[in-house]
């Protein structure tokens, strides 16, 4: 049984062989874009608004997405397969593409550099259990969110500040951090964005925020369970605050010193969104 897949350059392999180039501009500069999807009865779940984002993010940083969209259903159906699930089984595919390679160290894009179409993609396959577990977090103290960077609004290989901000919450006993933008705004998590239920109306953080506009969060807009909201970080102790992401729904129990009460039901809520 298959724990893990990866597939680059035609070929289906341990995760661990797949080999990048030092030259790739995704390894040597963090240039490039991912998107993770669930694999929930053997089908990846909202597969065309992820490949949509993916497609979004490629314009905002004219990245060449040279991705045919029925071959990519293709192969993670064929990684799907390999892996065997049962159906009452999860996994994840991780789509990641980079601009490509240079030749020598220079940051300039080599603009006349020609690839074929899938040499700049490698799929990454996981089983995974979704996490519900509640969590405790701080307000970052050292890192902030560029609300008006083109890269906050993608999902890119940089995750250097979100590990910062996990650091800062693993020192002060926390399990994780929430980021404000430059403006003092709350704006989202190391790697998901937030609800909040208060009174009796759910809201989450504004685009405008900076926050990578999320799935979920895209379809509870959609649903009209939510609205957008500019946000100031001070929370109340009757508040329901939830982080989410496409394989997890954790309420937060605590931020900083304050203790949240109200109780919720994330699995009720997670499936809500993606049924």
């Amino acid at each position: 049984m298959r724990e893990t897949l990866g597939w680059h350059k035609d070929q289906w392999l341990d995760i661990d062989k797949i080999l990048i180039s030092a030259n790739n501009r995704g390894l040597k500069f963090g240039d490039g874009i991912f998107e993770t999807i669930l694999i929930k009865k053997n089908k990846p779940i909202l597969f065309d608004e992820h490949l949509k984002r993916l497609e979004k993010s490629s314009k905002l940083l004219d990245i060449n997405l040279k991705i045919n969209e029925l071959t990519l259903k293709k192969l993670i159906n064929d990684g799907i397969k390999k892996l065997s699930l049962k159906n009452d089984q999860f996994a994840s595919v991780r789509i990641n593409y980079s601009r490509g390679t240079n030749e020598g160290r220079a940051l300039t894009i080599d603009s006349t550099l020609e690839t074929k179409d899938l040499d700049n993609l490698w799929l990454e396959f996981y089983r995974i259990k979704p996490n519900f577990n509640p969590i405790s977090v701080l307000i970052s103290q050292t890192e902030k969110r560029n609300e008006f960077s083109l890269i906050s609004k993608c999902k890119t290989f940089s995750y250097n500040q979100a590990i910062q901000v996990l650091k800062e919450a693993d020192e002060k006993c926390f399990d994780d951090s929430i980021i404000l933008n430059t403006s003092g705004e709350l704006c989202c998590g190391s790697t998901f964005n937030l609800l909040i239920k208060r009174n009796n109306q759910w809201i989450t953080p504004r685009k405008e925020s900076g926050c990578l506009e999320g799935i979920m969060v895209a379809k509870a807009l959609k649903l009209k369970i939510v609205k957008e909201e500019l946000i100031s970080p001070e929370f109340q102790n009757g508040d329901i605050v939830v982080a989410i992401n496409s394989l997890s729904c954790r309420q937060i129990n605590q931020v900083n010193d304050l203790k949240l009460k109200p109780k919720f039901n994330p699995i009720y809520f997670w499936d809500l969104l993606y049924n």
